[in-house]
């Protein structure tokens, strides 16, 4: 099991470049190492989770290692005062080619998150398309709620699903192979919630499909 890659550390927090298939927390049913337990094991102290990534979501993730860090951290985050930048690949071109998805969200029986007239929680996300990838796009998303599944529920609402996505609609075509939901964690900015010092973070995904030219 190889070394995360550490993209800040200080006193209280830790942010870390998540790598695919790795669950933050652990899950009914699943026994393998969670991302908290890898970070743990790699800084030889017990961190604690402040937000999550989905499974398959690459990226940059803030976990503290203090609980003045914690509970800073996640103040900030029900703030809304982290600036959070996604890139995703859809497997259409969004219409319009940039705006802002405001709607609520609810999580049906199945485990996926749907946009709903009535009820769930509100939840907002920016866009703005980067440039096309043969048949998918890719898109620059930030987020001013931090729903489950947030981008990929708005975005196959918009009727362009993340490429690989299969649980929100996405359908290859003949010779299409992704190796997961294509979602990555690019850019963190937030301000310090003990030290007051700005942290600003970016980690460039890995696959060629997802960079920024």
């Amino acid at each position: 099991m190889h070394r995360l890659e550490v993209l800040h550390q200080d006193e209280h927090l830790v942010v870390v470049d998540k790598p695919a298939g790795v669950l933050v927390v652990s899950a009914p049913g699943r026994k393998e190492p969670t991302l908290v337990d890898r970070v743990s094991q790699q800084l030889g102290e017990r961190v604690q989770a402040v937000h999550r990534l989905d499974e398959e979501t690459t990226g940059a993730i803030v976990l503290a290692r203090t609980d003045a860090g914690r509970s800073g951290m996640e103040g900030l985050f029900r703030a809304h005062a982290v600036a959070r930048e996604y890139l995703a690949l859809t497997s259409a071109a969004p219409s319009p080619p940039a705006g802002r998805i405001e709607s609520h969200l609810l999580e049906d029986a199945s485990g996926v998150v749907r946009v709903v007239a009535r009820g769930g929680q509100r939840a907002v996300t920016d866009y703005e398309t980067v440039c096309r990838r043969e048949r998918c796009t890719l898109v620059r998303c930030r987020l001013e709620t931090g729903r489950r599944n947030q981008i990929r529920a708005h975005l196959a609402a918009l009727g362009c699903p993340l490429a690989g996505d299969r649980k929100y609609g996405f359908r290859a075509r003949a010779g299409e192979r992704f190796p997961r939901v294509m979602l990555h964690s690019w850019q963190l900015r937030f301000v310090h919630p003990v030290t007051g010092v700005e942290v600003s973070v970016r980690v460039e995904p890995s696959e060629a499909e997802l960079r920024v030219p």
